[in-house]
């Protein structure tokens, strides 16, 4: 089924848009922020132009450096400051490190503790959650040790503990901001021991407080993190993906507005939202949904636009870049849709597996594998490799962009890579 767009939805969307281009705004001169996970929208495309299609070990590796700790978390840039999350004895230690873009060197580092850190798994580990900054500060989610705010030179504004999370694969959702808020997905395996309902929250972003918690108790699990859609009429809802259903809330209230069943029991990929269309995957090989957002109750049977029943991605979120929804597996296995009607244009089978989400820029896709080898392939409904690049080393994390410049986390160091002379 083809979506039709109505004259408000695309009136919003052009807003929508026109938000976008404030937030790049304070890096006009054609470097872009990176303030959260997947890049200024949580699609993982970047408008920059420059950016290197090829490295190596030795090619186009502007710096390097260590990052103290362990963490699949993703760097966030804002400005000249690149920032970071790790853990360090078993998560007794939670570190954020602020770098200077351009050099790496770090600037300052802040840590708090924990006692009693939360169970992970060797996907998640104690630092799997990328920070989040609008600015003027950072934010960090930690799971049991809680939830930081420290501004940009490095004070620690609040600090919010919410109790003990229980889930055998740890933790993974990353914080989002909202207008003067930052919105979490604290969802787990619920009351064992004495510990809570799995909730979705919302804090005041200057002091901490909560605006507002909706409890999300039952079989609710989701290592995703949400997205903001615009709908019809100027709103805008809040996409949350997990377990069994995605559903939309209002990011004001928290109040839940629909629900569209057909996820899987494991859900860690981040939706991505474009043409209309809000684009979930769920694995264990699970389906890739096409969705309309806007509905009210139970739209299941309503409002999904395209479905492809296997396939979808366990950990590793969709991209959607111009007219078509790439969707990479584990195992590999790279699927080209077209956005609009669900038709498969390729599926193509790449070397290795894969957690790290991609990203897009200038007309290319870049896809990282865990042993560090990303393919730079060519956008478009055609499959064409452009390049092959290793930095032998591990990488879980998923990619950030800014300034010309692709930054890489490998399980060891932090990379930057830049077209030689840039």
């Amino acid at each position: 089924m083809v979506p039709v767009f109505s004259s408000k939805l695309s009136a919003t969307i052009v807003l929508f848009a026109a938000g976008l281009a404030a937030t790049l705004a304070p890096f006009a001169s054609g470097a872009e922020n990176w303030p959260r996970w997947r890049g200024p929208d949580g699609s993982g495309v970047s408008s920059e132009t420059q950016l290197p299609r090829q490295w190596s070990t030795t090619k186009n590796v502007r710096w390097k450096v260590e990052v103290p700790g362990n963490g699949s978390s993703s760097p966030i840039v804002w400005g000249e400051r690149l920032f970071i999350t790790s853990a360090l004895d078993e998560g007794a230690r939670r570190l954020v490190h602020c770098l200077d873009r351009a050099t790496g060197q770090t600037l300052w580092r802040r840590e708090i503790d924990d006692e009693w850190p939360e169970i992970t798994s060797a996907l998640t580990g104690h630092a799997a959650a990328t920070p989040v900054t609008d600015g003027e500060r950072v934010v960090a989610m930690f799971g049991n040790a809680g939830v930081v705010c420290y501004s940009l030179d490095g004070q620690q504004r609040w600090r919010r503990r919410f109790g003990e999370f229980e889930s055998e694969l740890g933790l993974a959702s990353s914080p989002m901001l909202f207008e003067d808020r930052v919105i979490l997905v604290c969802d787990h395996d619920g009351t064992r021991f004495g510990s809570f309902d799995s909730f979705l929250i919302a804090l005041d972003l200057k002091t901490g407080e909560e605006v507002w918690n909706t409890d999300r108790r039952g079989l609710f699990r989701s290592w995703s993190t949400p997205i903001i859609v615009p709908t019809a009429g100027g709103a805008s809802e809040l996409i949350v993906n997990a377990q069994e259903a995605v559903r939309g809330y209002d990011p004001r209230t928290g109040k839940e507005l629909w629900r569209i069943d057909g996820m899987t029991g494991w859900v860690t990929p981040s939706p991505v939202f474009g043409h209309g269309l809000v684009f979930a995957a769920s694995g264990k090989d699970g389906p890739t949904l096409a969705l309309r957002p806007g509905g009210r109750g139970d739209v299941t049977g309503t409002h999904v636009a395209w479905q492809h029943d296997r396939g979808a991605p366990y950990v590793c979120s969709p991209l959607l870049y111009g007219d078509y929804l790439y969707v990479h597996n584990e195992h590999g296995v790279l699927t080209c849709f077209e956005a609009a009607t669900g038709a498969v244009r390729y599926r193509e089978r790449l070397a290795g597996k894969f957690v790290a989400s991609g990203i897009a820029a200038a007309g290319a896709i870049y896809i990282t594998n865990d042993e560090g080898l990303t393919y730079t392939i060519a956008a478009g409904p055609e499959y064409r490799l452009i390049a092959t690049n290793t930095l032998e080393e591990e990488v879980l994390a998923s990619p950030a962009v800014s300034d010309g410049c692709i930054f890489l986390r490998t399980q060891r160091r932090l990379y930057c890579v830049a077209r030689a002379g840039d």
